[in-house]
């Protein structure tokens, strides 16, 4: 059973959040593309995961084979191009395919000289990685865009507050009390 693009969406943010932390790679940005790459029409309906390669690979981000890569692959036929068959990377699961999707876009220089990740915001992270070359199509920021803006949505509530709220607020008051009160005794004691 698949779940829906909303259900999807918040069940994978949390290990997004986690995953795409100190990468340069945006949160919605590796959520938005698994959902276009990944996503199949089941019963007149799409859903995230239920495409070829996502279903048969757990290949969530339609990496191909590629020089570099050493685990178990796959050949089936190329998304859009049927009468094509690719060799596609294997994984365990969509955590696996997504970090090495990140791996993938740090170890190809293409992305780095696009600015993907030094991009100030996931829209023009977007543009970045598709100016770099990841899909033929020519409206594929805007598509991934559009999907990252209602990801941006649903996931709002559940990746902000773990910053507000998380253990960094505490450490950081403590931190400031026990300034406070170290330059207290300093400027009494002197």
């Amino acid at each position: 059973m698949f779940l829906s693009r909303k259900d999807w969406t918040v069940k994978n943010a949390p290990f997004a959040k986690s995953a795409t932390s100190e990468t340069g790679i945006y949160p919605e940005t590796l959520l938005a593309m698994a959902i276009v790459e990944s996503q199949g029409k089941v019963n007149g309906v799409w859903y995230p995961g239920a495409g070829l390669v996502a279903r048969k690979a757990n290949n969530f981000f339609g990496i191909k084979k590629g020089v570099n890569w050493n685990g178990p692959t796959i050949d089936l036929p190329t998304p859009g191009d049927a009468d094509k068959i690719s060799t596609f990377r294997v994984y365990g699961n969509f955590e696996e395919s997504a970090k090495d999707y990140i791996n993938f876009l740090k170890r190809n220089p293409r992305y780095t000289k696009a600015g993907v990740f030094t991009a100030p915001n996931y829209g023009e992270q977007i543009i970045a990685i598709a100016r770099a070359g990841y899909a033929e199509a020519g409206n594929y920021a805007e598509i991934l865009t559009q999907v990252a803006n209602t990801v941006k949505e649903r996931i709002k509530n559940i990746v902000a507050p773990a910053i507000k709220n998380g253990p960094i607020v505490p450490v950081l008051i403590a931190g400031l009390i026990i300034t406070l009160f170290v330059l207290k005794n300093k400027f009494y004691n002197a």
